[in-house]
């Protein structure tokens, strides 16, 4: 998982932007609702607030509102992000 990449932690015990968006679209493969999403990734609420509108305007992870909770799913674009950073942090290991 990426989360075991030195990459993780490029800032000492700070995470880059796009490792956090990388792990929150490895946990939304399968849908996730905001509270999973946020312990799983390690993000309070507030911060968890700021990267979802930025994903979904991204077009990289969706939203479904079909029930009275919304879930939160990886759609193709955001696997080809996962695909593409996966590759370029074995490169950079």
């Amino acid at each position: 998982m990426l989360t075991q990449s030195p990459l993780f932690q490029l800032r000492g015990n700070r995470r880059d932007k796009f490792v956090i968006m990388s792990v929150m679209l490895s946990c939304a493969s399968k849908g996730v609702g905001k509270t999973e999403l946020m312990y799983k990734v390690g993000l309070s609420s507030a911060q968890l607030d700021k990267y979802i509108p930025a994903l979904v305007k991204s077009d990289l992870l969706e939203v479904s509102n079909h029930t009275k909770r919304a879930r939160y799913k990886t759609t193709e674009k955001g696997r080809s992000f996962l695909d593409i950073f996966g590759t370029l942090v074995k490169l950079l290991n």
